[in-house]
């Protein structure tokens, strides 16, 4: 594990990261990741090629989304799509894989940051103030161990 500084940061709903996939939406996903996917090698962190786990976490959630889209679309259309139709990103058998692993990385993380109600009865998520890894940091980290070995 590396250690990473930490951030206060409060959550913003930005709909780029939830509308449909699009050029401008899938150039945000895109650009949370660093180059080859974050893949480094990094002795004595690592002696094998490797990336942090919130890379793999974050293609996930992307593969859920476009998985989402996908069968939204279909549905208003009033299509059925079978399984042998999905790339493989979307496929039935990765986005098993990538809900389990978000799962057991959400219960890893476990971010115990309070949430009050809100008038609806529930809460948004959105508005509160989180202790955060500094993702920015980290990205800087991994650029720099790209370029160190090669």
């Amino acid at each position: 594990m590396v250690a990473v500084p930490t951030i206060s940061k409060i959550f913003k709903y930005n709909r780029e990261f939830s509308y449909p996939p699009n050029n401008t939406t899938n150039a945000a996903w895109g650009n949370l990741f660093p180059k080859d996917g974050g893949f480094f090698t990094h002795p004595p962190a690592v002696s094998e090629r490797s990336t942090f786990s919130v890379f793999h976490q974050l293609h996930c959630l992307d593969a859920i989304r476009h998985g989402y889209w996908q069968l939204h679309d279909a549905a208003t259309e009033g299509r059925k799509i079978s399984d042998g139709e999905f790339p493989m990103h979307t496929s039935p058998s990765h986005i098993r894989h990538c809900t389990d692993l978000l799962r057991q990385s959400l219960m890893c993380a476990a971010d115990r940051t309070i949430e009050v109600k809100d008038d609806q009865g529930g809460v948004s998520g959105f508005g509160t103030l989180h202790q955060c890894a500094d993702y920015d940091d980290l990205l800087d980290t991994v650029g720099k161990w790209q370029h160190a070995v090669r």
